[in-house]
């Protein structure tokens, strides 16, 4: 049976929410090439410029890849993702609340690592602290000690054994990625947040939940104040 597009939503958008569902349940595999413009129109029994205008929605929500001479494909998920965070502006405003979702978050995945993470997880959390100490201590740029920020924090997810958790927190990461990379550029701010990963760290070692979400809690809240504090300079 073939889906209706006879809505009052535009002709086009809802070609494109139908080819985007039919992209979530696999029926176009990412890195397939998805039937031409003349193919999907007489397949939906829409006209050509419906779906041309379909695929170039579905293109700049990151959905599909056009490839000059070769057409237009099924992206991959981080792809998709890539493109969104692109795209995505964050204002001032938006990163505070980034910043306040970013706590909620972090304090239930800290907790899952204590739970969840292994001793060989938790050898490697220790090694990018010291590596990140090493970094401040040599003076590196901020980009290379924000990438040891990075990896400190995407290790925890991982070690969270919630998918859905490490999912949202590489968006969430990707999101803050020039706030990061400013925040380490703060006068002795790399060095205090090596400090605060230290303590974090401590305290997974010793199953400590309390003092893991505790010890999360203020780094957080500690970078968001020095974020704030350098706005107003």
């Amino acid at each position: 049976m073939k889906p209706s597009f006879k809505e009052k939503k535009g002709i086009s958008e809802k070609v494109a929410d139908y080819i985007k569902e039919q992209i979530r349940l696999g029926v176009y595999p990412e890195g397939d090439k998805i039937p031409s413009e003349r193919d999907m129109a007489i397949s939906l029994d829409v006209s050509r410029n419906t779906v041309r205008e379909a695929y170039k929605i579905l293109e700049a929500y990151g959905y599909l890849k056009a490839e000059h001479g070769r057409g237009v494909f099924i992206a991959s998920e981080a792809e998709q993702i890539r493109k969104m965070t692109d795209a995505f502006f964050v204002s001032g405003d938006q990163i505070n609340d980034l910043y306040a979702v970013r706590l909620v978050l972090e304090e239930a995945v800290v907790e899952w690592a204590v739970l969840n993470g292994t001793d060989e997880q938790i050898a490697a959390l220790d090694s990018i602290v010291n590596d990140a100490v090493a970094a401040v201590k040599a003076d590196s740029n901020s980009a290379d000690v924000a990438n040891y920020d990075l990896r400190f924090h995407l290790c925890l997810a991982e070690m969270s054994k919630n998918e859905v958790a490490n999912r949202i927190m590489h968006h969430l990461i990707d999101l803050l990625a020039k706030a990061r990379t400013q925040s380490m550029q703060i006068p002795k701010r790399a060095e205090q947040s090596v400090q605060e990963h230290s303590v974090i760290v401590e305290a997974i070692k010793n199953r400590d939940v309390d003092g893991a979400k505790k010890a999360m809690r203020h780094h957080i809240e500690s970078i968001d104040k020095s974020v704030r504090e350098k706005k107003k300079t």
